[in-house]
Formats: C-alpha cells, structure tokens, sequence
C-alpha cells in the first residue's frame, strides 16, 4: 500500500515535468555527461524524452548521493564481487530485500514521499520500494555498473498499479529489479504487464513516451511527452 502512496506521488509531478517549458532544457549535470537521447533508456518500443526535472531537485540529490565509501554497503556487495553481471543483479535483489526491510516514508522519515539516499538507508536498514532500488542502484554502480546504465523507474504495473522498481542496461537488453525480492527479470518478458512511465538516472530524467503517442502525434517532443504523462495518471489509485 506504502509503494503505491509513493508512486502515486511521483505520477502527480509528471504532468508538471512533462510540460513544454520543462523540457526546454536539459538537466544543468547533462553538459558534464553523456548525452541524454543516446543514453536514454528506449524500453518496450517507447522513446525515453529528455525533460528537466526541477520538482525533485532536492530529492534526487539525494538519490544520486555516492554511497560506494559506505562501510554497510561495501559489506552488503562483497559476496557478489567475482560474480558475473546478472549473477550480480540477482544477489543484489536478494541482499537488499532481506537487508532493508519495508516501510513506509511517513512511519520512517515523517514525510509523505522522501527520497533518502543509499547511505541513510542502510544506516536506518529500512525503506520502501523506492528507496530500496536508490540502494541497488548505488550497489550495482560499486560493483562496476555503468552509471549510463542505472535508472530509477517509474512505472505500472496493469495489474498491481504504479510501482518504483531499478532498471538496468545490461549486454543490449533492459533488466528489471523489482521490490518483489524475486529474480530480475528482462522488460520483454512481462511486456504486457510492465509499462515505464518516466525514469531518473545520474546523469538526467526522462518521459517514456508510448509507441501509439509517437505515431499519432507530429508535435514537438515536448507536446508528445506531455501527452503521454497526462495518458499515465489517468485512473491512478
């Protein structure tokens, strides 16, 4: 319940980051990283819109907050240093499900939806879904994943709702880790299930804009996004 609170949180900010003026520009860190349309995560045939994302300045500050000197955290990877990529994503899954156990930001930080950084995660060994993907994302990039290849995933899920999950880049295919526990698994195998709204990696923010909004509209790439993030709050819970 605590997961869709905060997911239904995020959803509401969409429409504003989403918006003509907000996409103008590129994040201010986008002119010290790669560049945003061929880094963008384009999964599932949507195209991933470069917007700025002002309204979570402060949180993702927080959520890109290095982690990798954390004592916590380096004891939490260490078994899965010699592993190979997906062995690592999967021990990372379970290690940080049985390590961070599940509660909400309003019982744990007094807030409504708070992005803590890895750090005071694993300092408090508790969060909810959002907060634990922050951690896998600061585990895999200490493990040697690409930050390129990191992004923090709003999405839904037809069945369950919104959902916050890690989506990783990973040999040319899209992995999904999420608050579940279980396996990562590939975008494509629950296609019809998982649909990404909108995605935050360290570099950027992007709008996932479905194939039926790229089709149907000729607009500027900001009219399309927002017509997309408009079409995903719809009916949120």
């Amino acid at each position: 319940m605590g997961q869709r609170t905060s997911c239904g949180a995020l959803l509401i900010g969409i429409a504003v980051l989403a918006c003509p003026a907000a996409s103008a520009a590129a994040p201010p860190a986008a002119a010290r990283a790669p560049n945003l349309l061929a880094t963008a995560p384009d999964m599932l045939g949507t195209r991933a819109v470069p917007i700025r994302a002002d309204r979570f300045s402060d949180s993702l500050k927080r959520a890109r907050e290095d982690a990798s000197t954390s004592p916590l955290l380096q004891r939490l990877i260490a078994p899965a240093r010699p592993m190979p990529p997906l062995q690592k994503m999967a021990f990372i899954q379970s290690a940080v499900t049985r390590s961070i156990h599940w509660i909400s930001d309003a019982t744990e930080w007094g807030q409504h939806d708070y992005w803590a950084s890895a750090s005071q995660t694993l300092s408090h060994g508790a969060g909810d879904a959002k907060n634990r993907a922050i951690v896998k994302l600061h585990a895999l990039r200490a493990l040697g994943f690409k930050n390129s290849d990191l992004f923090l995933t709003l999405a839904r899920d037809r069945v369950g709702g919104p959902l916050t999950v890690l989506t990783v880049r990973s040999g040319g295919r899209y992995y999904v880790m999420d608050d579940t526990g279980g396996r990562p698994f590939a975008v494509e195998e629950r296609r019809l299930e998982f649909q990404p709204v909108m995605s935050f990696g360290m570099y950027g923010a992007w709008v996932h804009v479905p194939p039926t909004a790229m089709a149907s509209s000729r607009a500027a790439p900001s009219t399309v996004a927002a017509s997309a993030a408009n079409s995903s709050t719809a009916g949120r819970p």
